[in-house]
């Protein structure tokens, strides 16, 4: 049987499937179940490497967190070890922070006298922070 192609006018012919072809499934399908399959397969391949990169970093946290604590201990241990043979002299540390500048200032002062030894860092290099930080508004528009 032939038929007219409408959009090209020419004569085409309808190709009638008998009962042998229908057992087959078109190819399109096959195809599709052929491209699915593969995206099944891809999804696994992915799946699996999330979740070895996903153990991997929790490995990595845990081994992380027991080099911290080990830190902490040995710090706490210097800490210790500071405290008790500052007791023995007669110079005591002092640590607070700068309300202008926000930094970790330490003095060593004498117990007897109440004079400052040493301070870290100088008043001077305080001066110049206080001095920097009064400027902030003058040089900068807005803080960041």
């Amino acid at each position: 049987m032939e038929s007219i192609n409408m959009k090209t006018m020419q004569p085409s012919s309808l190709v009638l499937r008998g009962a042998s072809d229908q057992s087959a499934p078109p190819r399109d399908v096959q195809t599709k179940k052929s491209v699915a399959a593969d995206i099944v397969s891809a999804s696994n391949i992915r799946s699996d490497r999330i979740e070895e990169v996903s153990n991997s970093l929790a490995l990595q946290r845990t081994e992380s967190g027991e080099k911290i604590e080990k830190l902490q201990e040995a710090l706490a241990d210097v800490v210790a070890r500071l405290n008790e043979s500052m007791k023995s002299s007669s110079k005591e540390l002092n640590f607070s922070v700068d309300e202008v500048s926000k930094r970790i200032m330490v003095s060593v002062t004498d117990r007897r006298t109440g004079e400052v030894i040493r301070q870290v860092p100088s008043e001077a290099i305080l001066k110049v922070a206080h001095n920097i930080e009064a400027l902030k508004g003058v040089i900068f528009d807005k803080n960041i």
